[in-house]
């Protein structure tokens, strides 16, 4: 079971890596500017957007948390940890806590299931988290834990394939990139007015100013 459930979680990950290597890609181009950012995601969900495509990143990602507590619970049985597998197994608890609850509201915003209207979930949906009050103080935290966990699960899954002394530095890598991506979208860069449905959809959140 440890082996088959390794094997599962490194194949998904492939399908995964591949959608997020694109989904970052437009988070970094935020960095340069909102159109900037729009172009790269376009781009990307031209592939990712097909129904049959997005059905299957869905799955995977469902599958690669029931997989993850599998390893979860072996790396908690294990009597001898040393950092790399306590950066593995934390990291691995925040992104799968996170896997749920950003691809739920992703996809409950997108469907209009909450509000009963359907909104695109483009730069304006993360940005209004992060430049509204009081939204700002608990999802700044929120995106910065997640970019923070998946360069410190990446790494350490390269540490346990063979360690090397430059890994240690490059976990560094998560809370530089955490800081610029939700600096960009935080309205640190250039100004962000948010279009009317987002503002209408964002005055629905407790203490948040029309």
């Amino acid at each position: 079971m440890s082996l088959a459930a390794k094997q599962a979680h490194k194949r998904i990950a492939i399908l995964i890596g591949v959608f997020l290597a694109v989904h970052f890609s437009a988070h970094l181009a935020a960095i340069a500017g909102i159109d900037a950012q729009d172009q790269v995601l376009r781009w990307g969900r031209a592939v990712y957007r097909i129904p049959a495509v997005e059905i299957a990143l869905v799955v995977a990602l469902a599958a690669q948390v029931a997989v993850g507590f599998k390893l979860l619970g072996q790396i908690r049985r294990r009597k001898r940890k040393d950092f790399w597998h306590r950066a593995q197994f934390l990291s691995a608890c925040y992104l799968a806590f996170f896997i749920v609850m950003h691809t739920s509201a992703a996809l409950s915003t997108r469907l209009g299931i909450v509000t009963g209207t359907a909104l695109d979930t483009n730069f304006y949906w993360a940005a209004g988290t992060l430049v509204l009050d009081p939204l700002r103080f608990g999802f700044a935290p929120y995106y910065m834990f997640a970019v923070i966990a998946l360069v410190t699960h990446l790494i350490s899954a390269l540490h346990f394939r063979g360690a090397r002394r430059w890994h240690g530095y490059a976990l560094a890598i998560g809370p530089i990139a955490g800081a610029l991506i939700v600096a960009a979208y935080g309205g640190a860069f250039y100004a962000i007015e948010q279009p009317d449905p987002h503002r209408e959809y964002f005055a629905l959140f407790p203490g948040v100013e029309p």
